[in-house]
């Protein structure tokens, strides 16, 4: 029997083990799948030393980056964004994937429904950077703003999205980017943008622009998400961004390829679909 798991921290509120169990009853694979607290800096000494059963990973917040340093081969989505959602283990070598991409880009364009002219990065870590790379496939081209505090990677995000075709500049005003962007993601943890979104409720004439995806999906609605709702304006869950990039993850585990779609997927996604709401 094959074993997965997703490693990460925190991780006790990941819905990873659940959508991906639904997805194996459907395709009639007989895998196991459990999650495992992993701080930063001890994913190596933790696959090498006790994770020696099974045979692939989902990796998140705060492991991507080691992740991508640690596969012995990685994916050209990985080598871009030097990070790496997903790991999995073929012929004794460790290959890294970044599926995240996917996820962002299949969440969103469920969702978009006119022309994304200027989108919104809150963040500037791997899903952010992920985020900058989905657009440019979503919206080539096209203008992209970042808010974050850490200025250097900031700097460095929206240099890594001129170099990808998109318009990138610094957020000054974070209700002003809002207002203006056509989507927004929101890349932070859940509950980060708390005090800001208590702020942004009370100005009654600030409408957000379009649509955004907040990638926190713990708890649900964050309150990000409801000041969005509380204006009648689109909103995708993390947990759409989550189900699509395991689709990905799952895609590699059975057939070798994050591109191959899995027999009956449409059914597979309904399933995760069904069981991320419980």
């Amino acid at each position: 029997m094959s074993r997965f798991a997703v490693l990460g921290s925190p991780i006790s509120h990941s819905k990873s083990p659940i959508i991906h169990a639904a997805a194996y009853r459907v395709l009639g694979e007989s895998w196991h799948y459990d999650r495992f607290e992993v701080a930063k800096g001890g994913l190596k000494r933790f696959v090498e030393s006790d994770a020696n059963e099974c045979s692939g990973f989902s990796v998140t917040m705060p492991l991507k980056e080691d992740a991508f340093n640690f596969a012995q081969e990685t994916d050209e989505l990985s080598k871009l964004t030097r990070a790496s959602n997903t790991l999995v283990k073929v012929d004794n070598r460790w290959l890294g994937y970044n599926t995240d991409i996917f996820g962002i880009t299949q969440a969103v364009r469920s969702k978009i429904t006119t022309p994304t002219t200027q989108s919104l990065i809150i963040g500037s870590g791997s899903t952010a950077t992920s985020a900058v790379v989905a657009i440019s496939k979503i919206a080539p081209g096209s203008k992209i703003q970042i808010f974050a505090r850490n200025s250097k990677a900031r700097s460095e995000l929206i240099q890594f999205a001129s170099s990808l075709g998109l318009q990138g500049s610094r957020c000054l005003f974070l209700s002003k980017g809002i207002a203006q962007a056509s989507l927004t993601v929101a890349t932070l943890p859940g509950s980060v943008l708390d005090s800001v979104s208590e702020k942004l409720s009370k100005r009654k004439s600030l409408v957000p622009g379009g649509l955004l995806l907040d990638v926190a999906y713990h708890p649900w609605p964050s309150k990000f998400a409801a000041y969005w709702m509380a204006n009648d304006r689109p909103v995708v869950s993390g947990l759409e961004m989550l189900i699509w990039q395991a689709v990905a993850q799952i895609r590699i585990f059975r057939n070798g390829s994050p591109e191959m779609p899995l027999q009956n997927e449409i059914a597979v996604v309904e399933a995760m679909r069904l069981a991320a709401s419980e």
